[in-house]
């Protein structure tokens, strides 16, 4: 059953006379220099020019926090101007290391966690501990920590943006015409038989999820890999591979048996091929973030008014329902950065206007989800017109996947690991499922490789880690 306390303030719309008064308690506050609304002490006008460039992911949320950025720069820094730069996902990492190496970064990232963990070990990036003073360290909603955007050593080195989960996205239209049960109640053996009686009784693939050498891939099989119980390495343990396990062998085994009800091209598919899957009618199933929601709501009402999402399959020993959670943030780099204090005066003041978080939030629901408590219990977040249709869905991605959030950065919960990073970059995790699904290679054997070139980047980075 969903969890009403968190929403318990909410309703359906603020009128004039509300919004005015909690605007000019906020007027109040930010005057008194109250902590979560804005700095404690004003700074003085930055005198600096040029362009402050910054890195985002695909998707119109970067380009909201850039304009609050900018609001900020009109009035404290006029020769200064927030620029994104867009970075697809599977090129990320090549442009990340390529630009670093050259001391040429973005002023300012944001990019997926388990990266963002890499380059904080590496000393890269900039300690952001006096801007989340600023934040204000009480406002995050119940079930996150800070450390999962991004702390190590005791510093915190990553601002949260948002938290994302990948959940099992379903055409309930045909899995009810199928008789296939409430798929919040599926197992792993209940979402095998969905996929097979789809593929076998409909015109659709059964289900579509990433199987090409790509980010996309790796962050699939985690979520399959932690709901066997299996992790890459033992955080605890010295950071010792851990991969060479039966729940590695049972995950690799898993997407052996899902392939035959899976699109032909699946072996190639990144992010966007998953999504074309499902807008375009293909697939009956997927596992995917929710921007799938604002691209079919603009060209397929009707898989829009279809689709619905759930947390993961059970599976059907440990229980575990994994997502694959990017908690995503802002980072900033340190080697040749010139603009260090303006970038984390314009955060503070984007992370500190409500209006700004709530409308990065709506600029693509439900894919960004909300990670302050002032913004969850804003009765305006609710105004977005998906909350009309697709409430559940919203509040499962928002707020009902985080109990079993996970991300290959930070397996199971249980401790960051900057290795991951580079894990990614060398695409191991993908190449493993390949080694299963286009190969044809003995789910035991590529767990065995996989493991041996965890091994490699293991004793090669150890020094991140020990």
């Amino acid at each position: 059953m969903p969890n009403k306390r968190l929403f318990k303030t909410f309703s359906p719309r603020l009128d004039r006379r509300q919004f005015l008064a909690a605007s000019a308690v906020t007027t109040a506050a930010v005057a008194a220099g109250v902590p979560g609304f804005w700095p404690r002490a004003a700074k003085a006008q930055s005198s600096k020019s040029g362009v402050v460039r910054v890195w985002g992911e695909p998707g119109p949320y970067a380009g909201v926090a850039v304009d609050a950025m900018n609001e900020w720069a009109q009035a404290n820094a006029p020769n200064l101007k927030f620029e994104l730069e867009t970075i697809s996902w599977d090129g990320v990492y090549v442009k990340l290391m390529t630009d670093l190496a050259a001391r040429q970064p973005a002023n300012l990232i944001s990019v997926e966690s388990p990266i963002a963990y890499q380059l904080m070990a590496e000393g890269l990036l900039t300690p952001v501990d006096d801007v989340i003073d600023q934040v204000g360290r009480d406002r995050l909603i119940k079930g996150v920590e800070w450390k999962d955007w991004g702390a190590w050593k005791g510093e915190q080195f990553v601002v949260p943006a948002h938290h994302q989960p990948h959940l099992l996205m379903c055409r309930m239209d045909v899995v009810d015409e199928l008789g296939l049960g409430n798929p919040d109640e599926w197992t792993w053996d209940d979402l095998l038989n969905a996929a097979k009686q789809i593929k076998e009784k409909t015109n659709l693939d059964g289900i579509a999820i990433a199987l090409g050498r790509n980010l996309c891939t790796d962050y699939h099989f985690s979520a399959l890999l932690h709901q066997a119980g299996g992790r890459m390495f033992d955080v605890q343990n010295n950071y010792e591979v851990a991969f060479d396990s039966p729940a590695t062998v049972e995950a690799l085994e898993f997407i052996r048996d899902l392939k035959p009800f899976m699109p032909k091209g699946a072996v190639e598919y990144s992010f966007l091929q998953v999504v074309d899957a499902m807008v375009t009618g293909k697939a009956g199933i997927v596992f995917y973030w929710g921007r799938v929601y604002g691209r079919a709501a603009e060209e397929a009402p009707d898989i829009y008014r279809a689709i619905q999402s759930f947390n993961h399959a059970r599976h059907p020993a440990t229980g575990n329902r994994f997502n694959w959670n990017d908690f995503q943030g802002w980072c900033i780099p340190a080697p040749n950065n010139p603009y260090v204090d303006e970038v984390k005066q314009a955060l503070a003041y984007y992370q500190t206007k409500r209006e700004w978080l709530i409308r990065y939030v709506h600029s693509l629901v439900p894919n960004v989800s909300p990670v302050y408590k002032d913004v969850v219990e804003d009765p305006r977040l609710m105004e977005h017109p998906f909350f009309e249709t697709k409430r559940d869905t919203i509040l499962t991605y928002y707020r009902d996947s985080l109990p079993h959030s996970s991300n290959s950065g930070n397996e199971l919960r249980k401790g960051i690991n900057p290795l991951a990073g580079i894990i990614h970059g060398r695409s191991i995790l993908a190449q493993t499922v390949q080694k299963v699904a286009i190969d044809g290679a003995k789910p035991a054997d590529a767990a065995k490789w996989g493991a041996q070139q965890l091994e490699s980047v293991r004793k090669e980075h150890l020094r991140l880690v020990l």
